[in-house]
């Protein structure tokens, strides 16, 4: 009889707690494996701790009056339903306990509960160093494993048999990807006992293991809780974040750099035209009060950089807050995957700041500056200050300020201020189960040539993108995923004066690129693989000798392909 009013009690606990509401996230982890300190939440914000700016460059472990970059930042999303209804999910301060993302998984019908949502409400942190030492230490019994390796025994990947002995809690029994793993079995299970680890892992580029990965997993369903935030109607969206940092001494950009991919899983039944996602930051070099900001649409970058060549309103001092003793950095925003459709600057309040441009309320004001409008529906323009008369613009302020007969906020001679970047990117229809990845590059560049200078941000930024389109492979990991040999892709014919096709038996095939003798990529293929092979088109190639490079579950392989005409 115990025993039965025993499970009686825990089953109406346990449906008690389905019923609530998820509660706002508690947990936040430090990210240091470079020259940046910052801080990771897991309500869909970052680099903040709630009370002050976390982003902090070269801090001083000695000082606690670090100067930072930049305030708070996060990911927003909008759409409209089938039935005209607009969804939204959106980050801002969390003030008076408001949010729209709560943490963990969602179920394949796109829904959690409270119990879910507290217990996913953690981070999972990895070092290469530690990937490094688990894989000279194999082969492990169990036991060693989870005494030695705990971070490693405890990732979240699909189907890991050691989960529930670290954390208390079961995986989903769904067999739902989590975080990401190579998987050296390749039966589709994190085993760590069979060598699995953890990765980075992007569309299309080969997994890899840099200094540091912090990965959790949020969503907005939040147990059928309200979007406090923006008061708009859940997506039922899961979100993946995977926060990394290489630590590269001799690659000063990389080491001024934070890398994040927000990969989005629509879960539910319906679809979502008229979709955008867009990345918010309220960047404060130092002092947010004398910031200006730009974009350069041919780098899908946004940027902030300061007015003047000291930092601070008035002087050097600013409020109490930390300002950088010599200039202030700039910090750049890269979409490194998606174009940056849209750029706008977003006021915060003030004297002969007009309402129209400051932050929204409204759900309608969310998804207008989402969609490239002002909080008043009025558009953007090529006026001084992007609002009034003028042109219609997708983006303000997109040359550099150094251009004198450039359009800059230097140049418009605008007030100082505190602002915030959005930037979006037009998704267009979102179809339950879609997946969409949007990665991103936050950096921060010394020394720029203030005032009305950016330095060296464009030339750092264009870096980072062939970085990211070499797949990070010419950087110092700790260690790299196997190169498969040769023999590993069947081409013919080869010689081809047409159509060739490409054998890659049980691989899992991620992307294919062709680069032609000078190394400029000529084709690139992510989707559409056949079960054991796929065409290449070569109708558009001149004669010559091409090297393929396809990326897979298992590794990359390389091949030369020989066109004659």
């Amino acid at each position: 009889m115990k025993n039965l009013l025993l499970l009686l009690a825990l089953s109406l606990i346990t449906q008690y707690l389905a019923a609530q509401a998820c509660l706002n996230s508690q947990s936040s982890i430090e990210i240091h494996g470079n020259n940046i300190q910052a801080r990771i939440l897991n309500g869909g914000d970052l680099f903040t701790d709630l009370v002050n700016a976390q982003f902090i460059p070269n801090p001083n472990p000695n000082s606690f009056e670090n100067p930072a970059t930049i305030f708070a930042a996060g990911i927003w999303m909008g759409g409209i339903d089938p039935g005209g209804n607009l969804k939204l999910a959106a980050v801002d301060y969390r003030s008076n306990n408001k949010y729209d993302y709560t943490p963990g998984p969602l179920d394949p019908n796109g829904i959690t509960s409270q119990f879910n949502c507290s217990n996913w409400d953690r981070h999972f942190r990895i070092t290469g160093a530690q990937v490094a030492a688990f894989q000279a230490a194999l082969p492990l019994s169990a036991a060693e494993l989870k005494t030695q390796f705990p971070n490693i025994a405890g990732w979240p990947g699909r189907g890991n048999p050691f989960f529930t002995d670290i954390y208390g809690y079961s995986l989903p029994s769904t067999g739902q990807a989590l975080a990401p793993f190579f998987d050296v079995s390749q039966d589709g299970i994190y085993n760590p006992l069979d060598g699995d680890y953890p990765v980075v892992q992007l569309r299309g580029i080969p997994a890899f293991v840099p200094a540091e990965i912090i990965w959790c997993v949020f969503n907005d369903q939040n147990g059928g809780g309200p979007h406090s935030t923006t008061n708009g109607k859940a997506f039922q969206v899961e979100i993946q974040l995977t926060t990394w940092a290489f630590n590269c001494p001799n690659q000063a950009v990389v080491n001024n750099t934070l890398f994040t991919s927000h990969k989005i899983i629509n879960r539910a039944s319906e679809p979502t035209d008229s979709t955008f996602i867009g990345i918010w930051a309220d960047v404060d070099l130092g002092c947010g009060l004398d910031d200006y900001v730009g974009c350069d649409t041919s780098l899908n970058t946004m940027y902030a950089y300061n007015t003047d060549a000291v930092d601070g309103q008035p002087g050097n001092t600013c409020q109490g807050t930390p300002t950088f003793p010599d200039a202030a950095p700039t910090q750049s925003v890269t979409f490194l995957n998606h174009t940056l459709d849209k750029f706008i600057p977003i006021n915060g309040a003030g004297s002969n700041i007009p309402t129209g441009t400051t932050d929204p309320g409204a759900p309608y004001e969310y998804y207008r500056y989402l969609t490239g409008t002002w909080r008043d529906g009025s558009p953007l323009t090529d006026g001084p200050g992007g609002y009034g008369s003028g042109n219609h613009v997708d983006h303000v302020y997109t040359d550099d300020p150094s251009n004198p007969s450039g359009w800059s906020m230097c140049t418009a001679s605008l007030p100082t201020g505190d602002r915030r970047l959005l930037g979006t990117t037009k998704i267009g229809q979102l179809l339950p189960g879609q997946i969409e990845e949007m990665t991103v590059a936050w950096a921060f560049h010394p020394n720029p040539s203030l005032p009305c200078g950016i330095g060296t941000t464009r030339s750092d930024v264009a870096k980072l993108h062939t970085i990211y389109e070499n797949g990070f492979s010419d950087l110092c990991l700790p260690l790299k995923v196997p190169e498969l040999p040769a023999d590993s892709l069947q081409l013919f014919p080869n010689p081809t004066s047409g159509t060739a096709l490409l054998r890659y038996g049980t691989l899992t095939p991620l992307s294919l690129r062709a680069f032609d003798a000078a190394g400029r990529m000529v084709l690139e293929k992510t989707n559409g693989f056949g079960k054991e092979e796929t065409k290449i088109e070569t109708g558009s190639f001149a004669s010559g000798i091409y090297t393929l490079q396809i990326v897979t579950n298992q590794g990359t392989a390389t091949k030369k392909l020989a066109v004659l005409r």
